[in-house]
């Protein structure tokens, strides 16, 4: 265990989508990932740090909810900061929300329409992300020595944490990852995006037929110049 080194434990939840209500849809967002991300009390499965075996337990004032409102964490996928899709920023702002519980720290992210939303959405959805990760830089941390020469980590404080990751593999089998989905969600959604797609085909084509609407008024423009200009040379040439 290293406080200068970043920490990530993988958790095993049942993630849940919630479609996105009417309200919410309006707003931009497809819907709710929601879960528990960091569990209280629990002893992790047996974890590597560069060769040194342990296991851990989070005491529940390592994170507290005063803690997370000064902290600013990504909600991503993966471990990639190019897959960040929910930010909990200080309490304050974001698309995220944190809630500390006795049993560990619970998140709510609403997902917003675009690429990497529809991805983490049916990812969640279709059970492929079934655990959560945690980022984190320990501060204070206690090691109890036990029979085998498997020590525990209890850890009483954290430094900083800095993601969530929706993910697999997990390190602590307590966590739940749950989605659920949204009512009318689907159906609005379905029928905005339809709507969507068949205004940007109509613009397109109307914006096509204008273009060639536009040549051929052209090339009538250039017919007529050219007829003008062979009836005046001829003009000139009977003047002689």
């Amino acid at each position: 265990m290293d406080a200068k080194k970043r920490e990530i434990r993988n958790l095993d939840c049942q993630l849940a989508f919630r479609e996105a209500s009417c309200e919410e849809s309006e707003a931009g967002f497809l819907g709710t990932i929601s879960g528990r991300a960091i569990c209280f009390n629990v002893e992790s499965q047996m974890l590597d740090d560069w060769g040194q075996t342990f296991r851990e337990v989070i005491a529940p004032e390592a994170v507290t909810m005063d803690f997370l409102n000064t902290q600013d964490i990504k909600i991503n996928m993966l471990h990639s900061r190019e897959l960040t899709f929910g930010r909990a920023k200080r309490g304050v702002s974001g698309n995220a929300r944190l809630s500390v519980k006795d049993d560990g720290v619970y998140f709510d992210v609403a997902v917003p329409k675009c690429d990497l939303g529809i991805r983490a959405r049916e990812l969640t959805k279709a059970g492929v992300y079934d655990g959560c990760s945690f980022e984190f830089w320990p501060d204070k941390y206690d090691v109890e020595e036990r029979e085998g020469g498997v020590p525990l980590v209890r850890h009483t404080k954290f430094k900083a944490i800095t993601a969530l990751t929706l993910g697999m593999d997990p390190a602590y089998l307590q966590t739940s990852l749950s989605a659920r989905e949204l009512k009318n969600e689907t159906n609005a959604a379905m029928r905005e995006a339809a709507e969507a797609e068949a205004a940007r085909l109509k613009e397109e084509q109307r914006q096509r037929e204008e273009a060639e609407r536009e040549k051929a008024l052209a090339r009538e423009r250039e017919k007529a110049d050219a007829l003008r200009r062979a009836r005046e040379r001829e003009i000139e040439l009977l003047s002689y």
